[in-house]
Parts: C-alpha cells; structure tokens; sequence
C-alpha cells in the first residue's frame, strides 16, 4: 500500500490522479464484497464506511483513503469505542474535516461537531454550542504536514488547554499534551446511552427496516453498552431478536448493494485485470448508476431508508444493469467468467416452467411464484410445457431475457 506522499508524488508527477486512485479502492472493494466468503465482515465494513464516512474523491483525504479502509476492515467486528478512537484519529479524518489545520489560535469545529452529531451521540442528545467547541478544543493537536511530507503527527504546542466540559465529560485538560483527555473523551462518548441508542436505530435500519420498534432499539442499546460496545455481541442481539426474522424482504437494496448481489447470484468471477479500464474488474463501479463507492458527497454517508432507491429511474438503471450482467455483455472480452448458457440447465431437458423455478431457486433462494411463472414466459415468448434443451433457442439467445425476468423482482432488489 502505498505512503501518501508517494502518492502525491505521482500526482505531482503526472502519473496517476487522485480519481484513479479512488476508482482503484472502490473497484477493490467491489471485488472483495463479492467474493469473499465472509459476507458478515464486508457488510459491516461497508457499514462503517457509511458511518465514518469519508469520500474517496476529497481534495486532502483521498491520500491516506486506502489505509483508512484497511483500519475499518481491522476493527469491524471489534470493539465501537477502539474503532472510534481509531476512526477519529485517522489522518484521513484529520484531513477530511479539516481537523488538521485545527490549532489553540484558530480551532476549527468542523471535526468537534460532526462527532457528536455523526459518530457518536446523535442531534436528540441534547448537546450546545459550548460542548461543540470543547468538543473542538480537545481535538486539537492533531495534524498532517499538508503539501510537504504529509507525515502525520501530534503538535502539543497547537492544543488547546484549560478546563473543558462536554455533555457529562469534564477534564482539567491541563497538559499540553491532549493525547490522554482526547482518548478518554472519545471513549466517554462511545459508551454514552445516546451513543448506544444512535448506533443501535443505525442497526436497526440497515438490518430490519425503516421502522424498527423502540423495543428492539432498548434491546441492541442495552447490549451494547452492557457488552463494552462490543460489535459482534450487539450483531447477535439483532440477529437473535423476532424482528429480525421477519425483516426479509423489506428493506431495498441500493444500486452498489444490487451490483454485488446480481454478480453473486450469477456467479460471475473477474479476472486479475491489466491496464485496461474496459477489463471487467475495473469497469464495475461504471455497473452502479452513477454512485460509485465512497463518493458520497455528505459526511452523513449513503441513506440507509428505502425511498432514496426506489424511484423509478433507479429501478430501469438497475434493470440495465441485470440484462448487461445476464448478457456477459460487460468488459472485455474474456476479462471475466461466466457461467455457460446451458449450464443454466438442471438436466438435458426440462419444461420451461421447470427450469423457471430451478432458477428461482438458484438466484432468489425460493420456488418460483405463480407471477414470476407469467413474467418468464412473457420475456421469452413460450408456454409453460415447453421443453427446453442445450439447442433451444431459449439457451441459444434468450437465456439473458429469462434469468433477467427473475433478477427484476422485488425478491432479488430487496434484502
């Protein structure tokens, strides 16, 4: 991974932009959430991401992005108080909200406030002005040699000292040195019941719907406090809860979300890509209608409520999308795997209606209904006895029409 000088230093050089190198994280990251095996892990990475988030494009933090991925990929399933320490701390933060330029002459409450209203307590918690600039005054000290070496580092003589208070936090704040108050400040935060309450009702949205009942909230907020904020333990509170359960099907996946699903679900694997922007692997983010990984352009990150994705231009993208995917009409040729037309087959031959709902099975996880029956005949012209073999045409030339009336269902869009 490369240093963040040695980045601006092909920048400078003419070597490679700034979009590239976001183009590059985001298309790796495509990769890894479709083919690894740990869906829970990437989920989560994802999450985060949304949570802490930082686009990849930004004029100063797009350098250090990729080591800020990699320390999101480390702590998510750990502990929310180290993540926030660490996330917080991250040069790329510094630099993103502009904490960097943050001194005890010239404090800058950018960082101080989007940690309490974003990453930590939430508005409803009931912090001022005042905490806002405490909250700034202890985060000062933290920099990055901008348009030098863009080494980071900590500067005792920018922070600020003397009494601060925030919320129930109180610290003399006497030393020069603020590592120790800003480290037991964040932890403060992370452990506060509203804290617990914010990432709970985040939870809740992403894994069950958008309406999550305050019985669950108190569940997930009691573990996660209960558990030293704990991750994975507040993750089995959810999955172990009833709503959880009956949550399938109701929240709609976002264009990123169907890209990865609909790849999934076809079992296309990408090949290592050469220097090509058509290879497969380094035209995915193109796959996403237009919003590309990490470009958010808010700190509040991507919605996590269904109307966002669910108007009507973002439903014909994604059908695009399946019927490219579906037609292996994607990258160049031979940059990527796909599964075979007749390998679609379950045997030599079977009735359409058959294989209809054999490849609902595959791709939905359910038989097919009677709705999706009429629709896959409608795409492909045939009756439900037809009987379809390795030369029929539907395997010739219209298995794309077919296995895209399937991926266009609610079934397949939501999660």
């Amino acid at each position: 991974m490369l240093s963040a000088n040695a980045k601006w230093q092909h920048v400078f050089a003419e070597e490679k932009s700034p979009w590239e190198y976001a183009v590059d994280l985001a298309n790796w990251s495509l990769q890894r959430r479709i083919r690894s095996s740990r869906q829970l892990h990437e989920v989560m990475v994802d999450f985060w991401s949304n949570h802490f988030h930082i686009p990849a494009i930004h004029d100063l933090a797009w350098c250090y992005r990729n080591q800020y991925d990699a320390m999101l990929r480390k702590r998510a399933l750990g502990k929310f108080d180290d993540l926030l320490v660490a996330a917080s701390l991250h040069p790329s933060m510094r630099l993103y909200l502009n904490n960097f330029e943050s001194t005890k002459d010239n404090p800058n409450e950018n960082q101080g406030r989007e940690l309490l209203e974003l990453h930590t307590v939430g508005r409803d918690a009931g912090y001022s002005e005042d905490d806002v600039k405490a909250s700034a005054r202890i985060l000062t000290g933290y920099t990055v040699a901008v348009w030098e070496d863009w080494h980071s580092s900590y500067q005792p003589d920018s922070h600020t000292t003397g009494n601060v208070r925030v919320l129930g936090f109180a610290h003399a704040n006497r030393s020069s040195d603020g590592r120790a108050v800003t480290a037991a400040y964040l932890r403060y935060l992370a452990h506060h019941p509203a804290t617990a309450r914010n990432i709970a009702t985040k939870l809740a949205l992403r894994f069950v719907s958008d309406d999550p009942s305050p019985a669950l909230i108190r569940v997930l907020s009691r573990r996660f406090l209960a558990s030293g904020t704990d991750i994975r333990t507040t993750l089995e509170a959810l999955i172990e809860h009833p709503e959880f359960a009956r949550s399938r099907g109701t929240k709609v996946r976002n264009p990123i979300e169907d890209y990865i699903a609909t790849n999934r679900a076809l079992e296309i694997k990408a090949k290592r890509p050469t220097d090509s922007d058509s290879q497969f692997a380094r035209s995915a983010i193109w796959m996403c209608q237009g919003q590309y990984p990490f470009q958010w352009p808010r700190p509040d990150g991507l919605p996590q409520r269904n109307a966002p994705w669910a108007s009507a231009s973002r439903i014909l993208g994604s059908l695009d999308m399946h019927y490219s995917l579906a037609g292996q009409w994607v990258g160049e040729k031979g940059s990527a795997r796909f599964r075979p037309h007749a390998s679609w087959l379950p045997a030599d031959r079977v009735r359409l209606d058959r294989l209809v709902d054999h490849l609902s099975r595959l791709l939905l996880g359910r038989p097919a209904s009677d709705r999706l029956q009429t629709a896959a005949r409608q795409a492909v012209g045939y009756r439900a006895g037809e009987v379809i073999d390795r030369d029929h045409a539907i395997v010739q030339w219209l298995m794309p029409r077919l296995l895209t009336a399937i991926l266009d269902t609610p079934e397949h869009m939501s999660r």
